[in-house]
């Protein structure tokens, strides 16, 4: 019964782990108030298209902010052109299907196999519907996390009820 309930403890540890790093990179990359979007960098594009290498190997530009027609991030792989956007959004505000329209239209003018739409927050349940229907990945926020911290080859080590994070070299 001690097992189980080390186990349900890591568990929970971990869940809140992944909800604190989420709502750090969201601080991290927020767009902050009366900044203009032709000046914010591309700081958080950049960390995206960064997991994204991980998910398919590939490899990603993150496109100029001017004259990107709403696309991010192009990612090159073997099995083509995937098309991503970028959007660091708070969970009062889910990202809705207006983001996914975009990367879909760019996919057909530019024949892209596939796309994606990644944000720090989450997706109302019609974005999630849509992208479905057009096969565009979404990336919440949780999800984001699991990538960025799957991507650093991260395990959780279980000792006598001490949890540590080990880093893979």
């Amino acid at each position: 019964m001690r097992y189980r309930s080390s186990a349900i403890d890591a568990l929970t540890t971990h869940d809140e782990m992944k909800e604190t790093l989420r709502i750090g990179l969201y601080h991290r990359y927020k767009k902050e108030q009366g900044e203009d979007q032709e000046d914010r960098s591309l700081e958080f594009e950049a960390f995206v298209a960064e997991m994204m290498e991980t998910v398919r190997g590939g490899r990603t530009y993150v496109t100029r902010a001017s004259r990107n027609y709403g696309i991010d991030i192009e990612e090159h792989t073997d099995h083509g052109l995937y098309l991503g956007l970028a959007v660091c959004a708070d969970d009062r505000d889910p990202v809705d299907y207006r983001p996914i329209a975009v990367v879909h239209s760019q996919m057909v003018k530019r024949g892209a196999v596939g796309g994606y739409v990644a944000t720090t927050g989450d997706f109302t349940a019609s974005a999630y519907q849509y992208a479905d229907e057009l096969n565009i990945e979404l990336y919440n926020g949780d999800r984001l996390v699991e990538v960025w911290v799957g991507g650093s080859e991260t395990e959780v080590s279980m000792e006598q009820n001490n949890y540590e994070i080990l880093l893979k070299e």
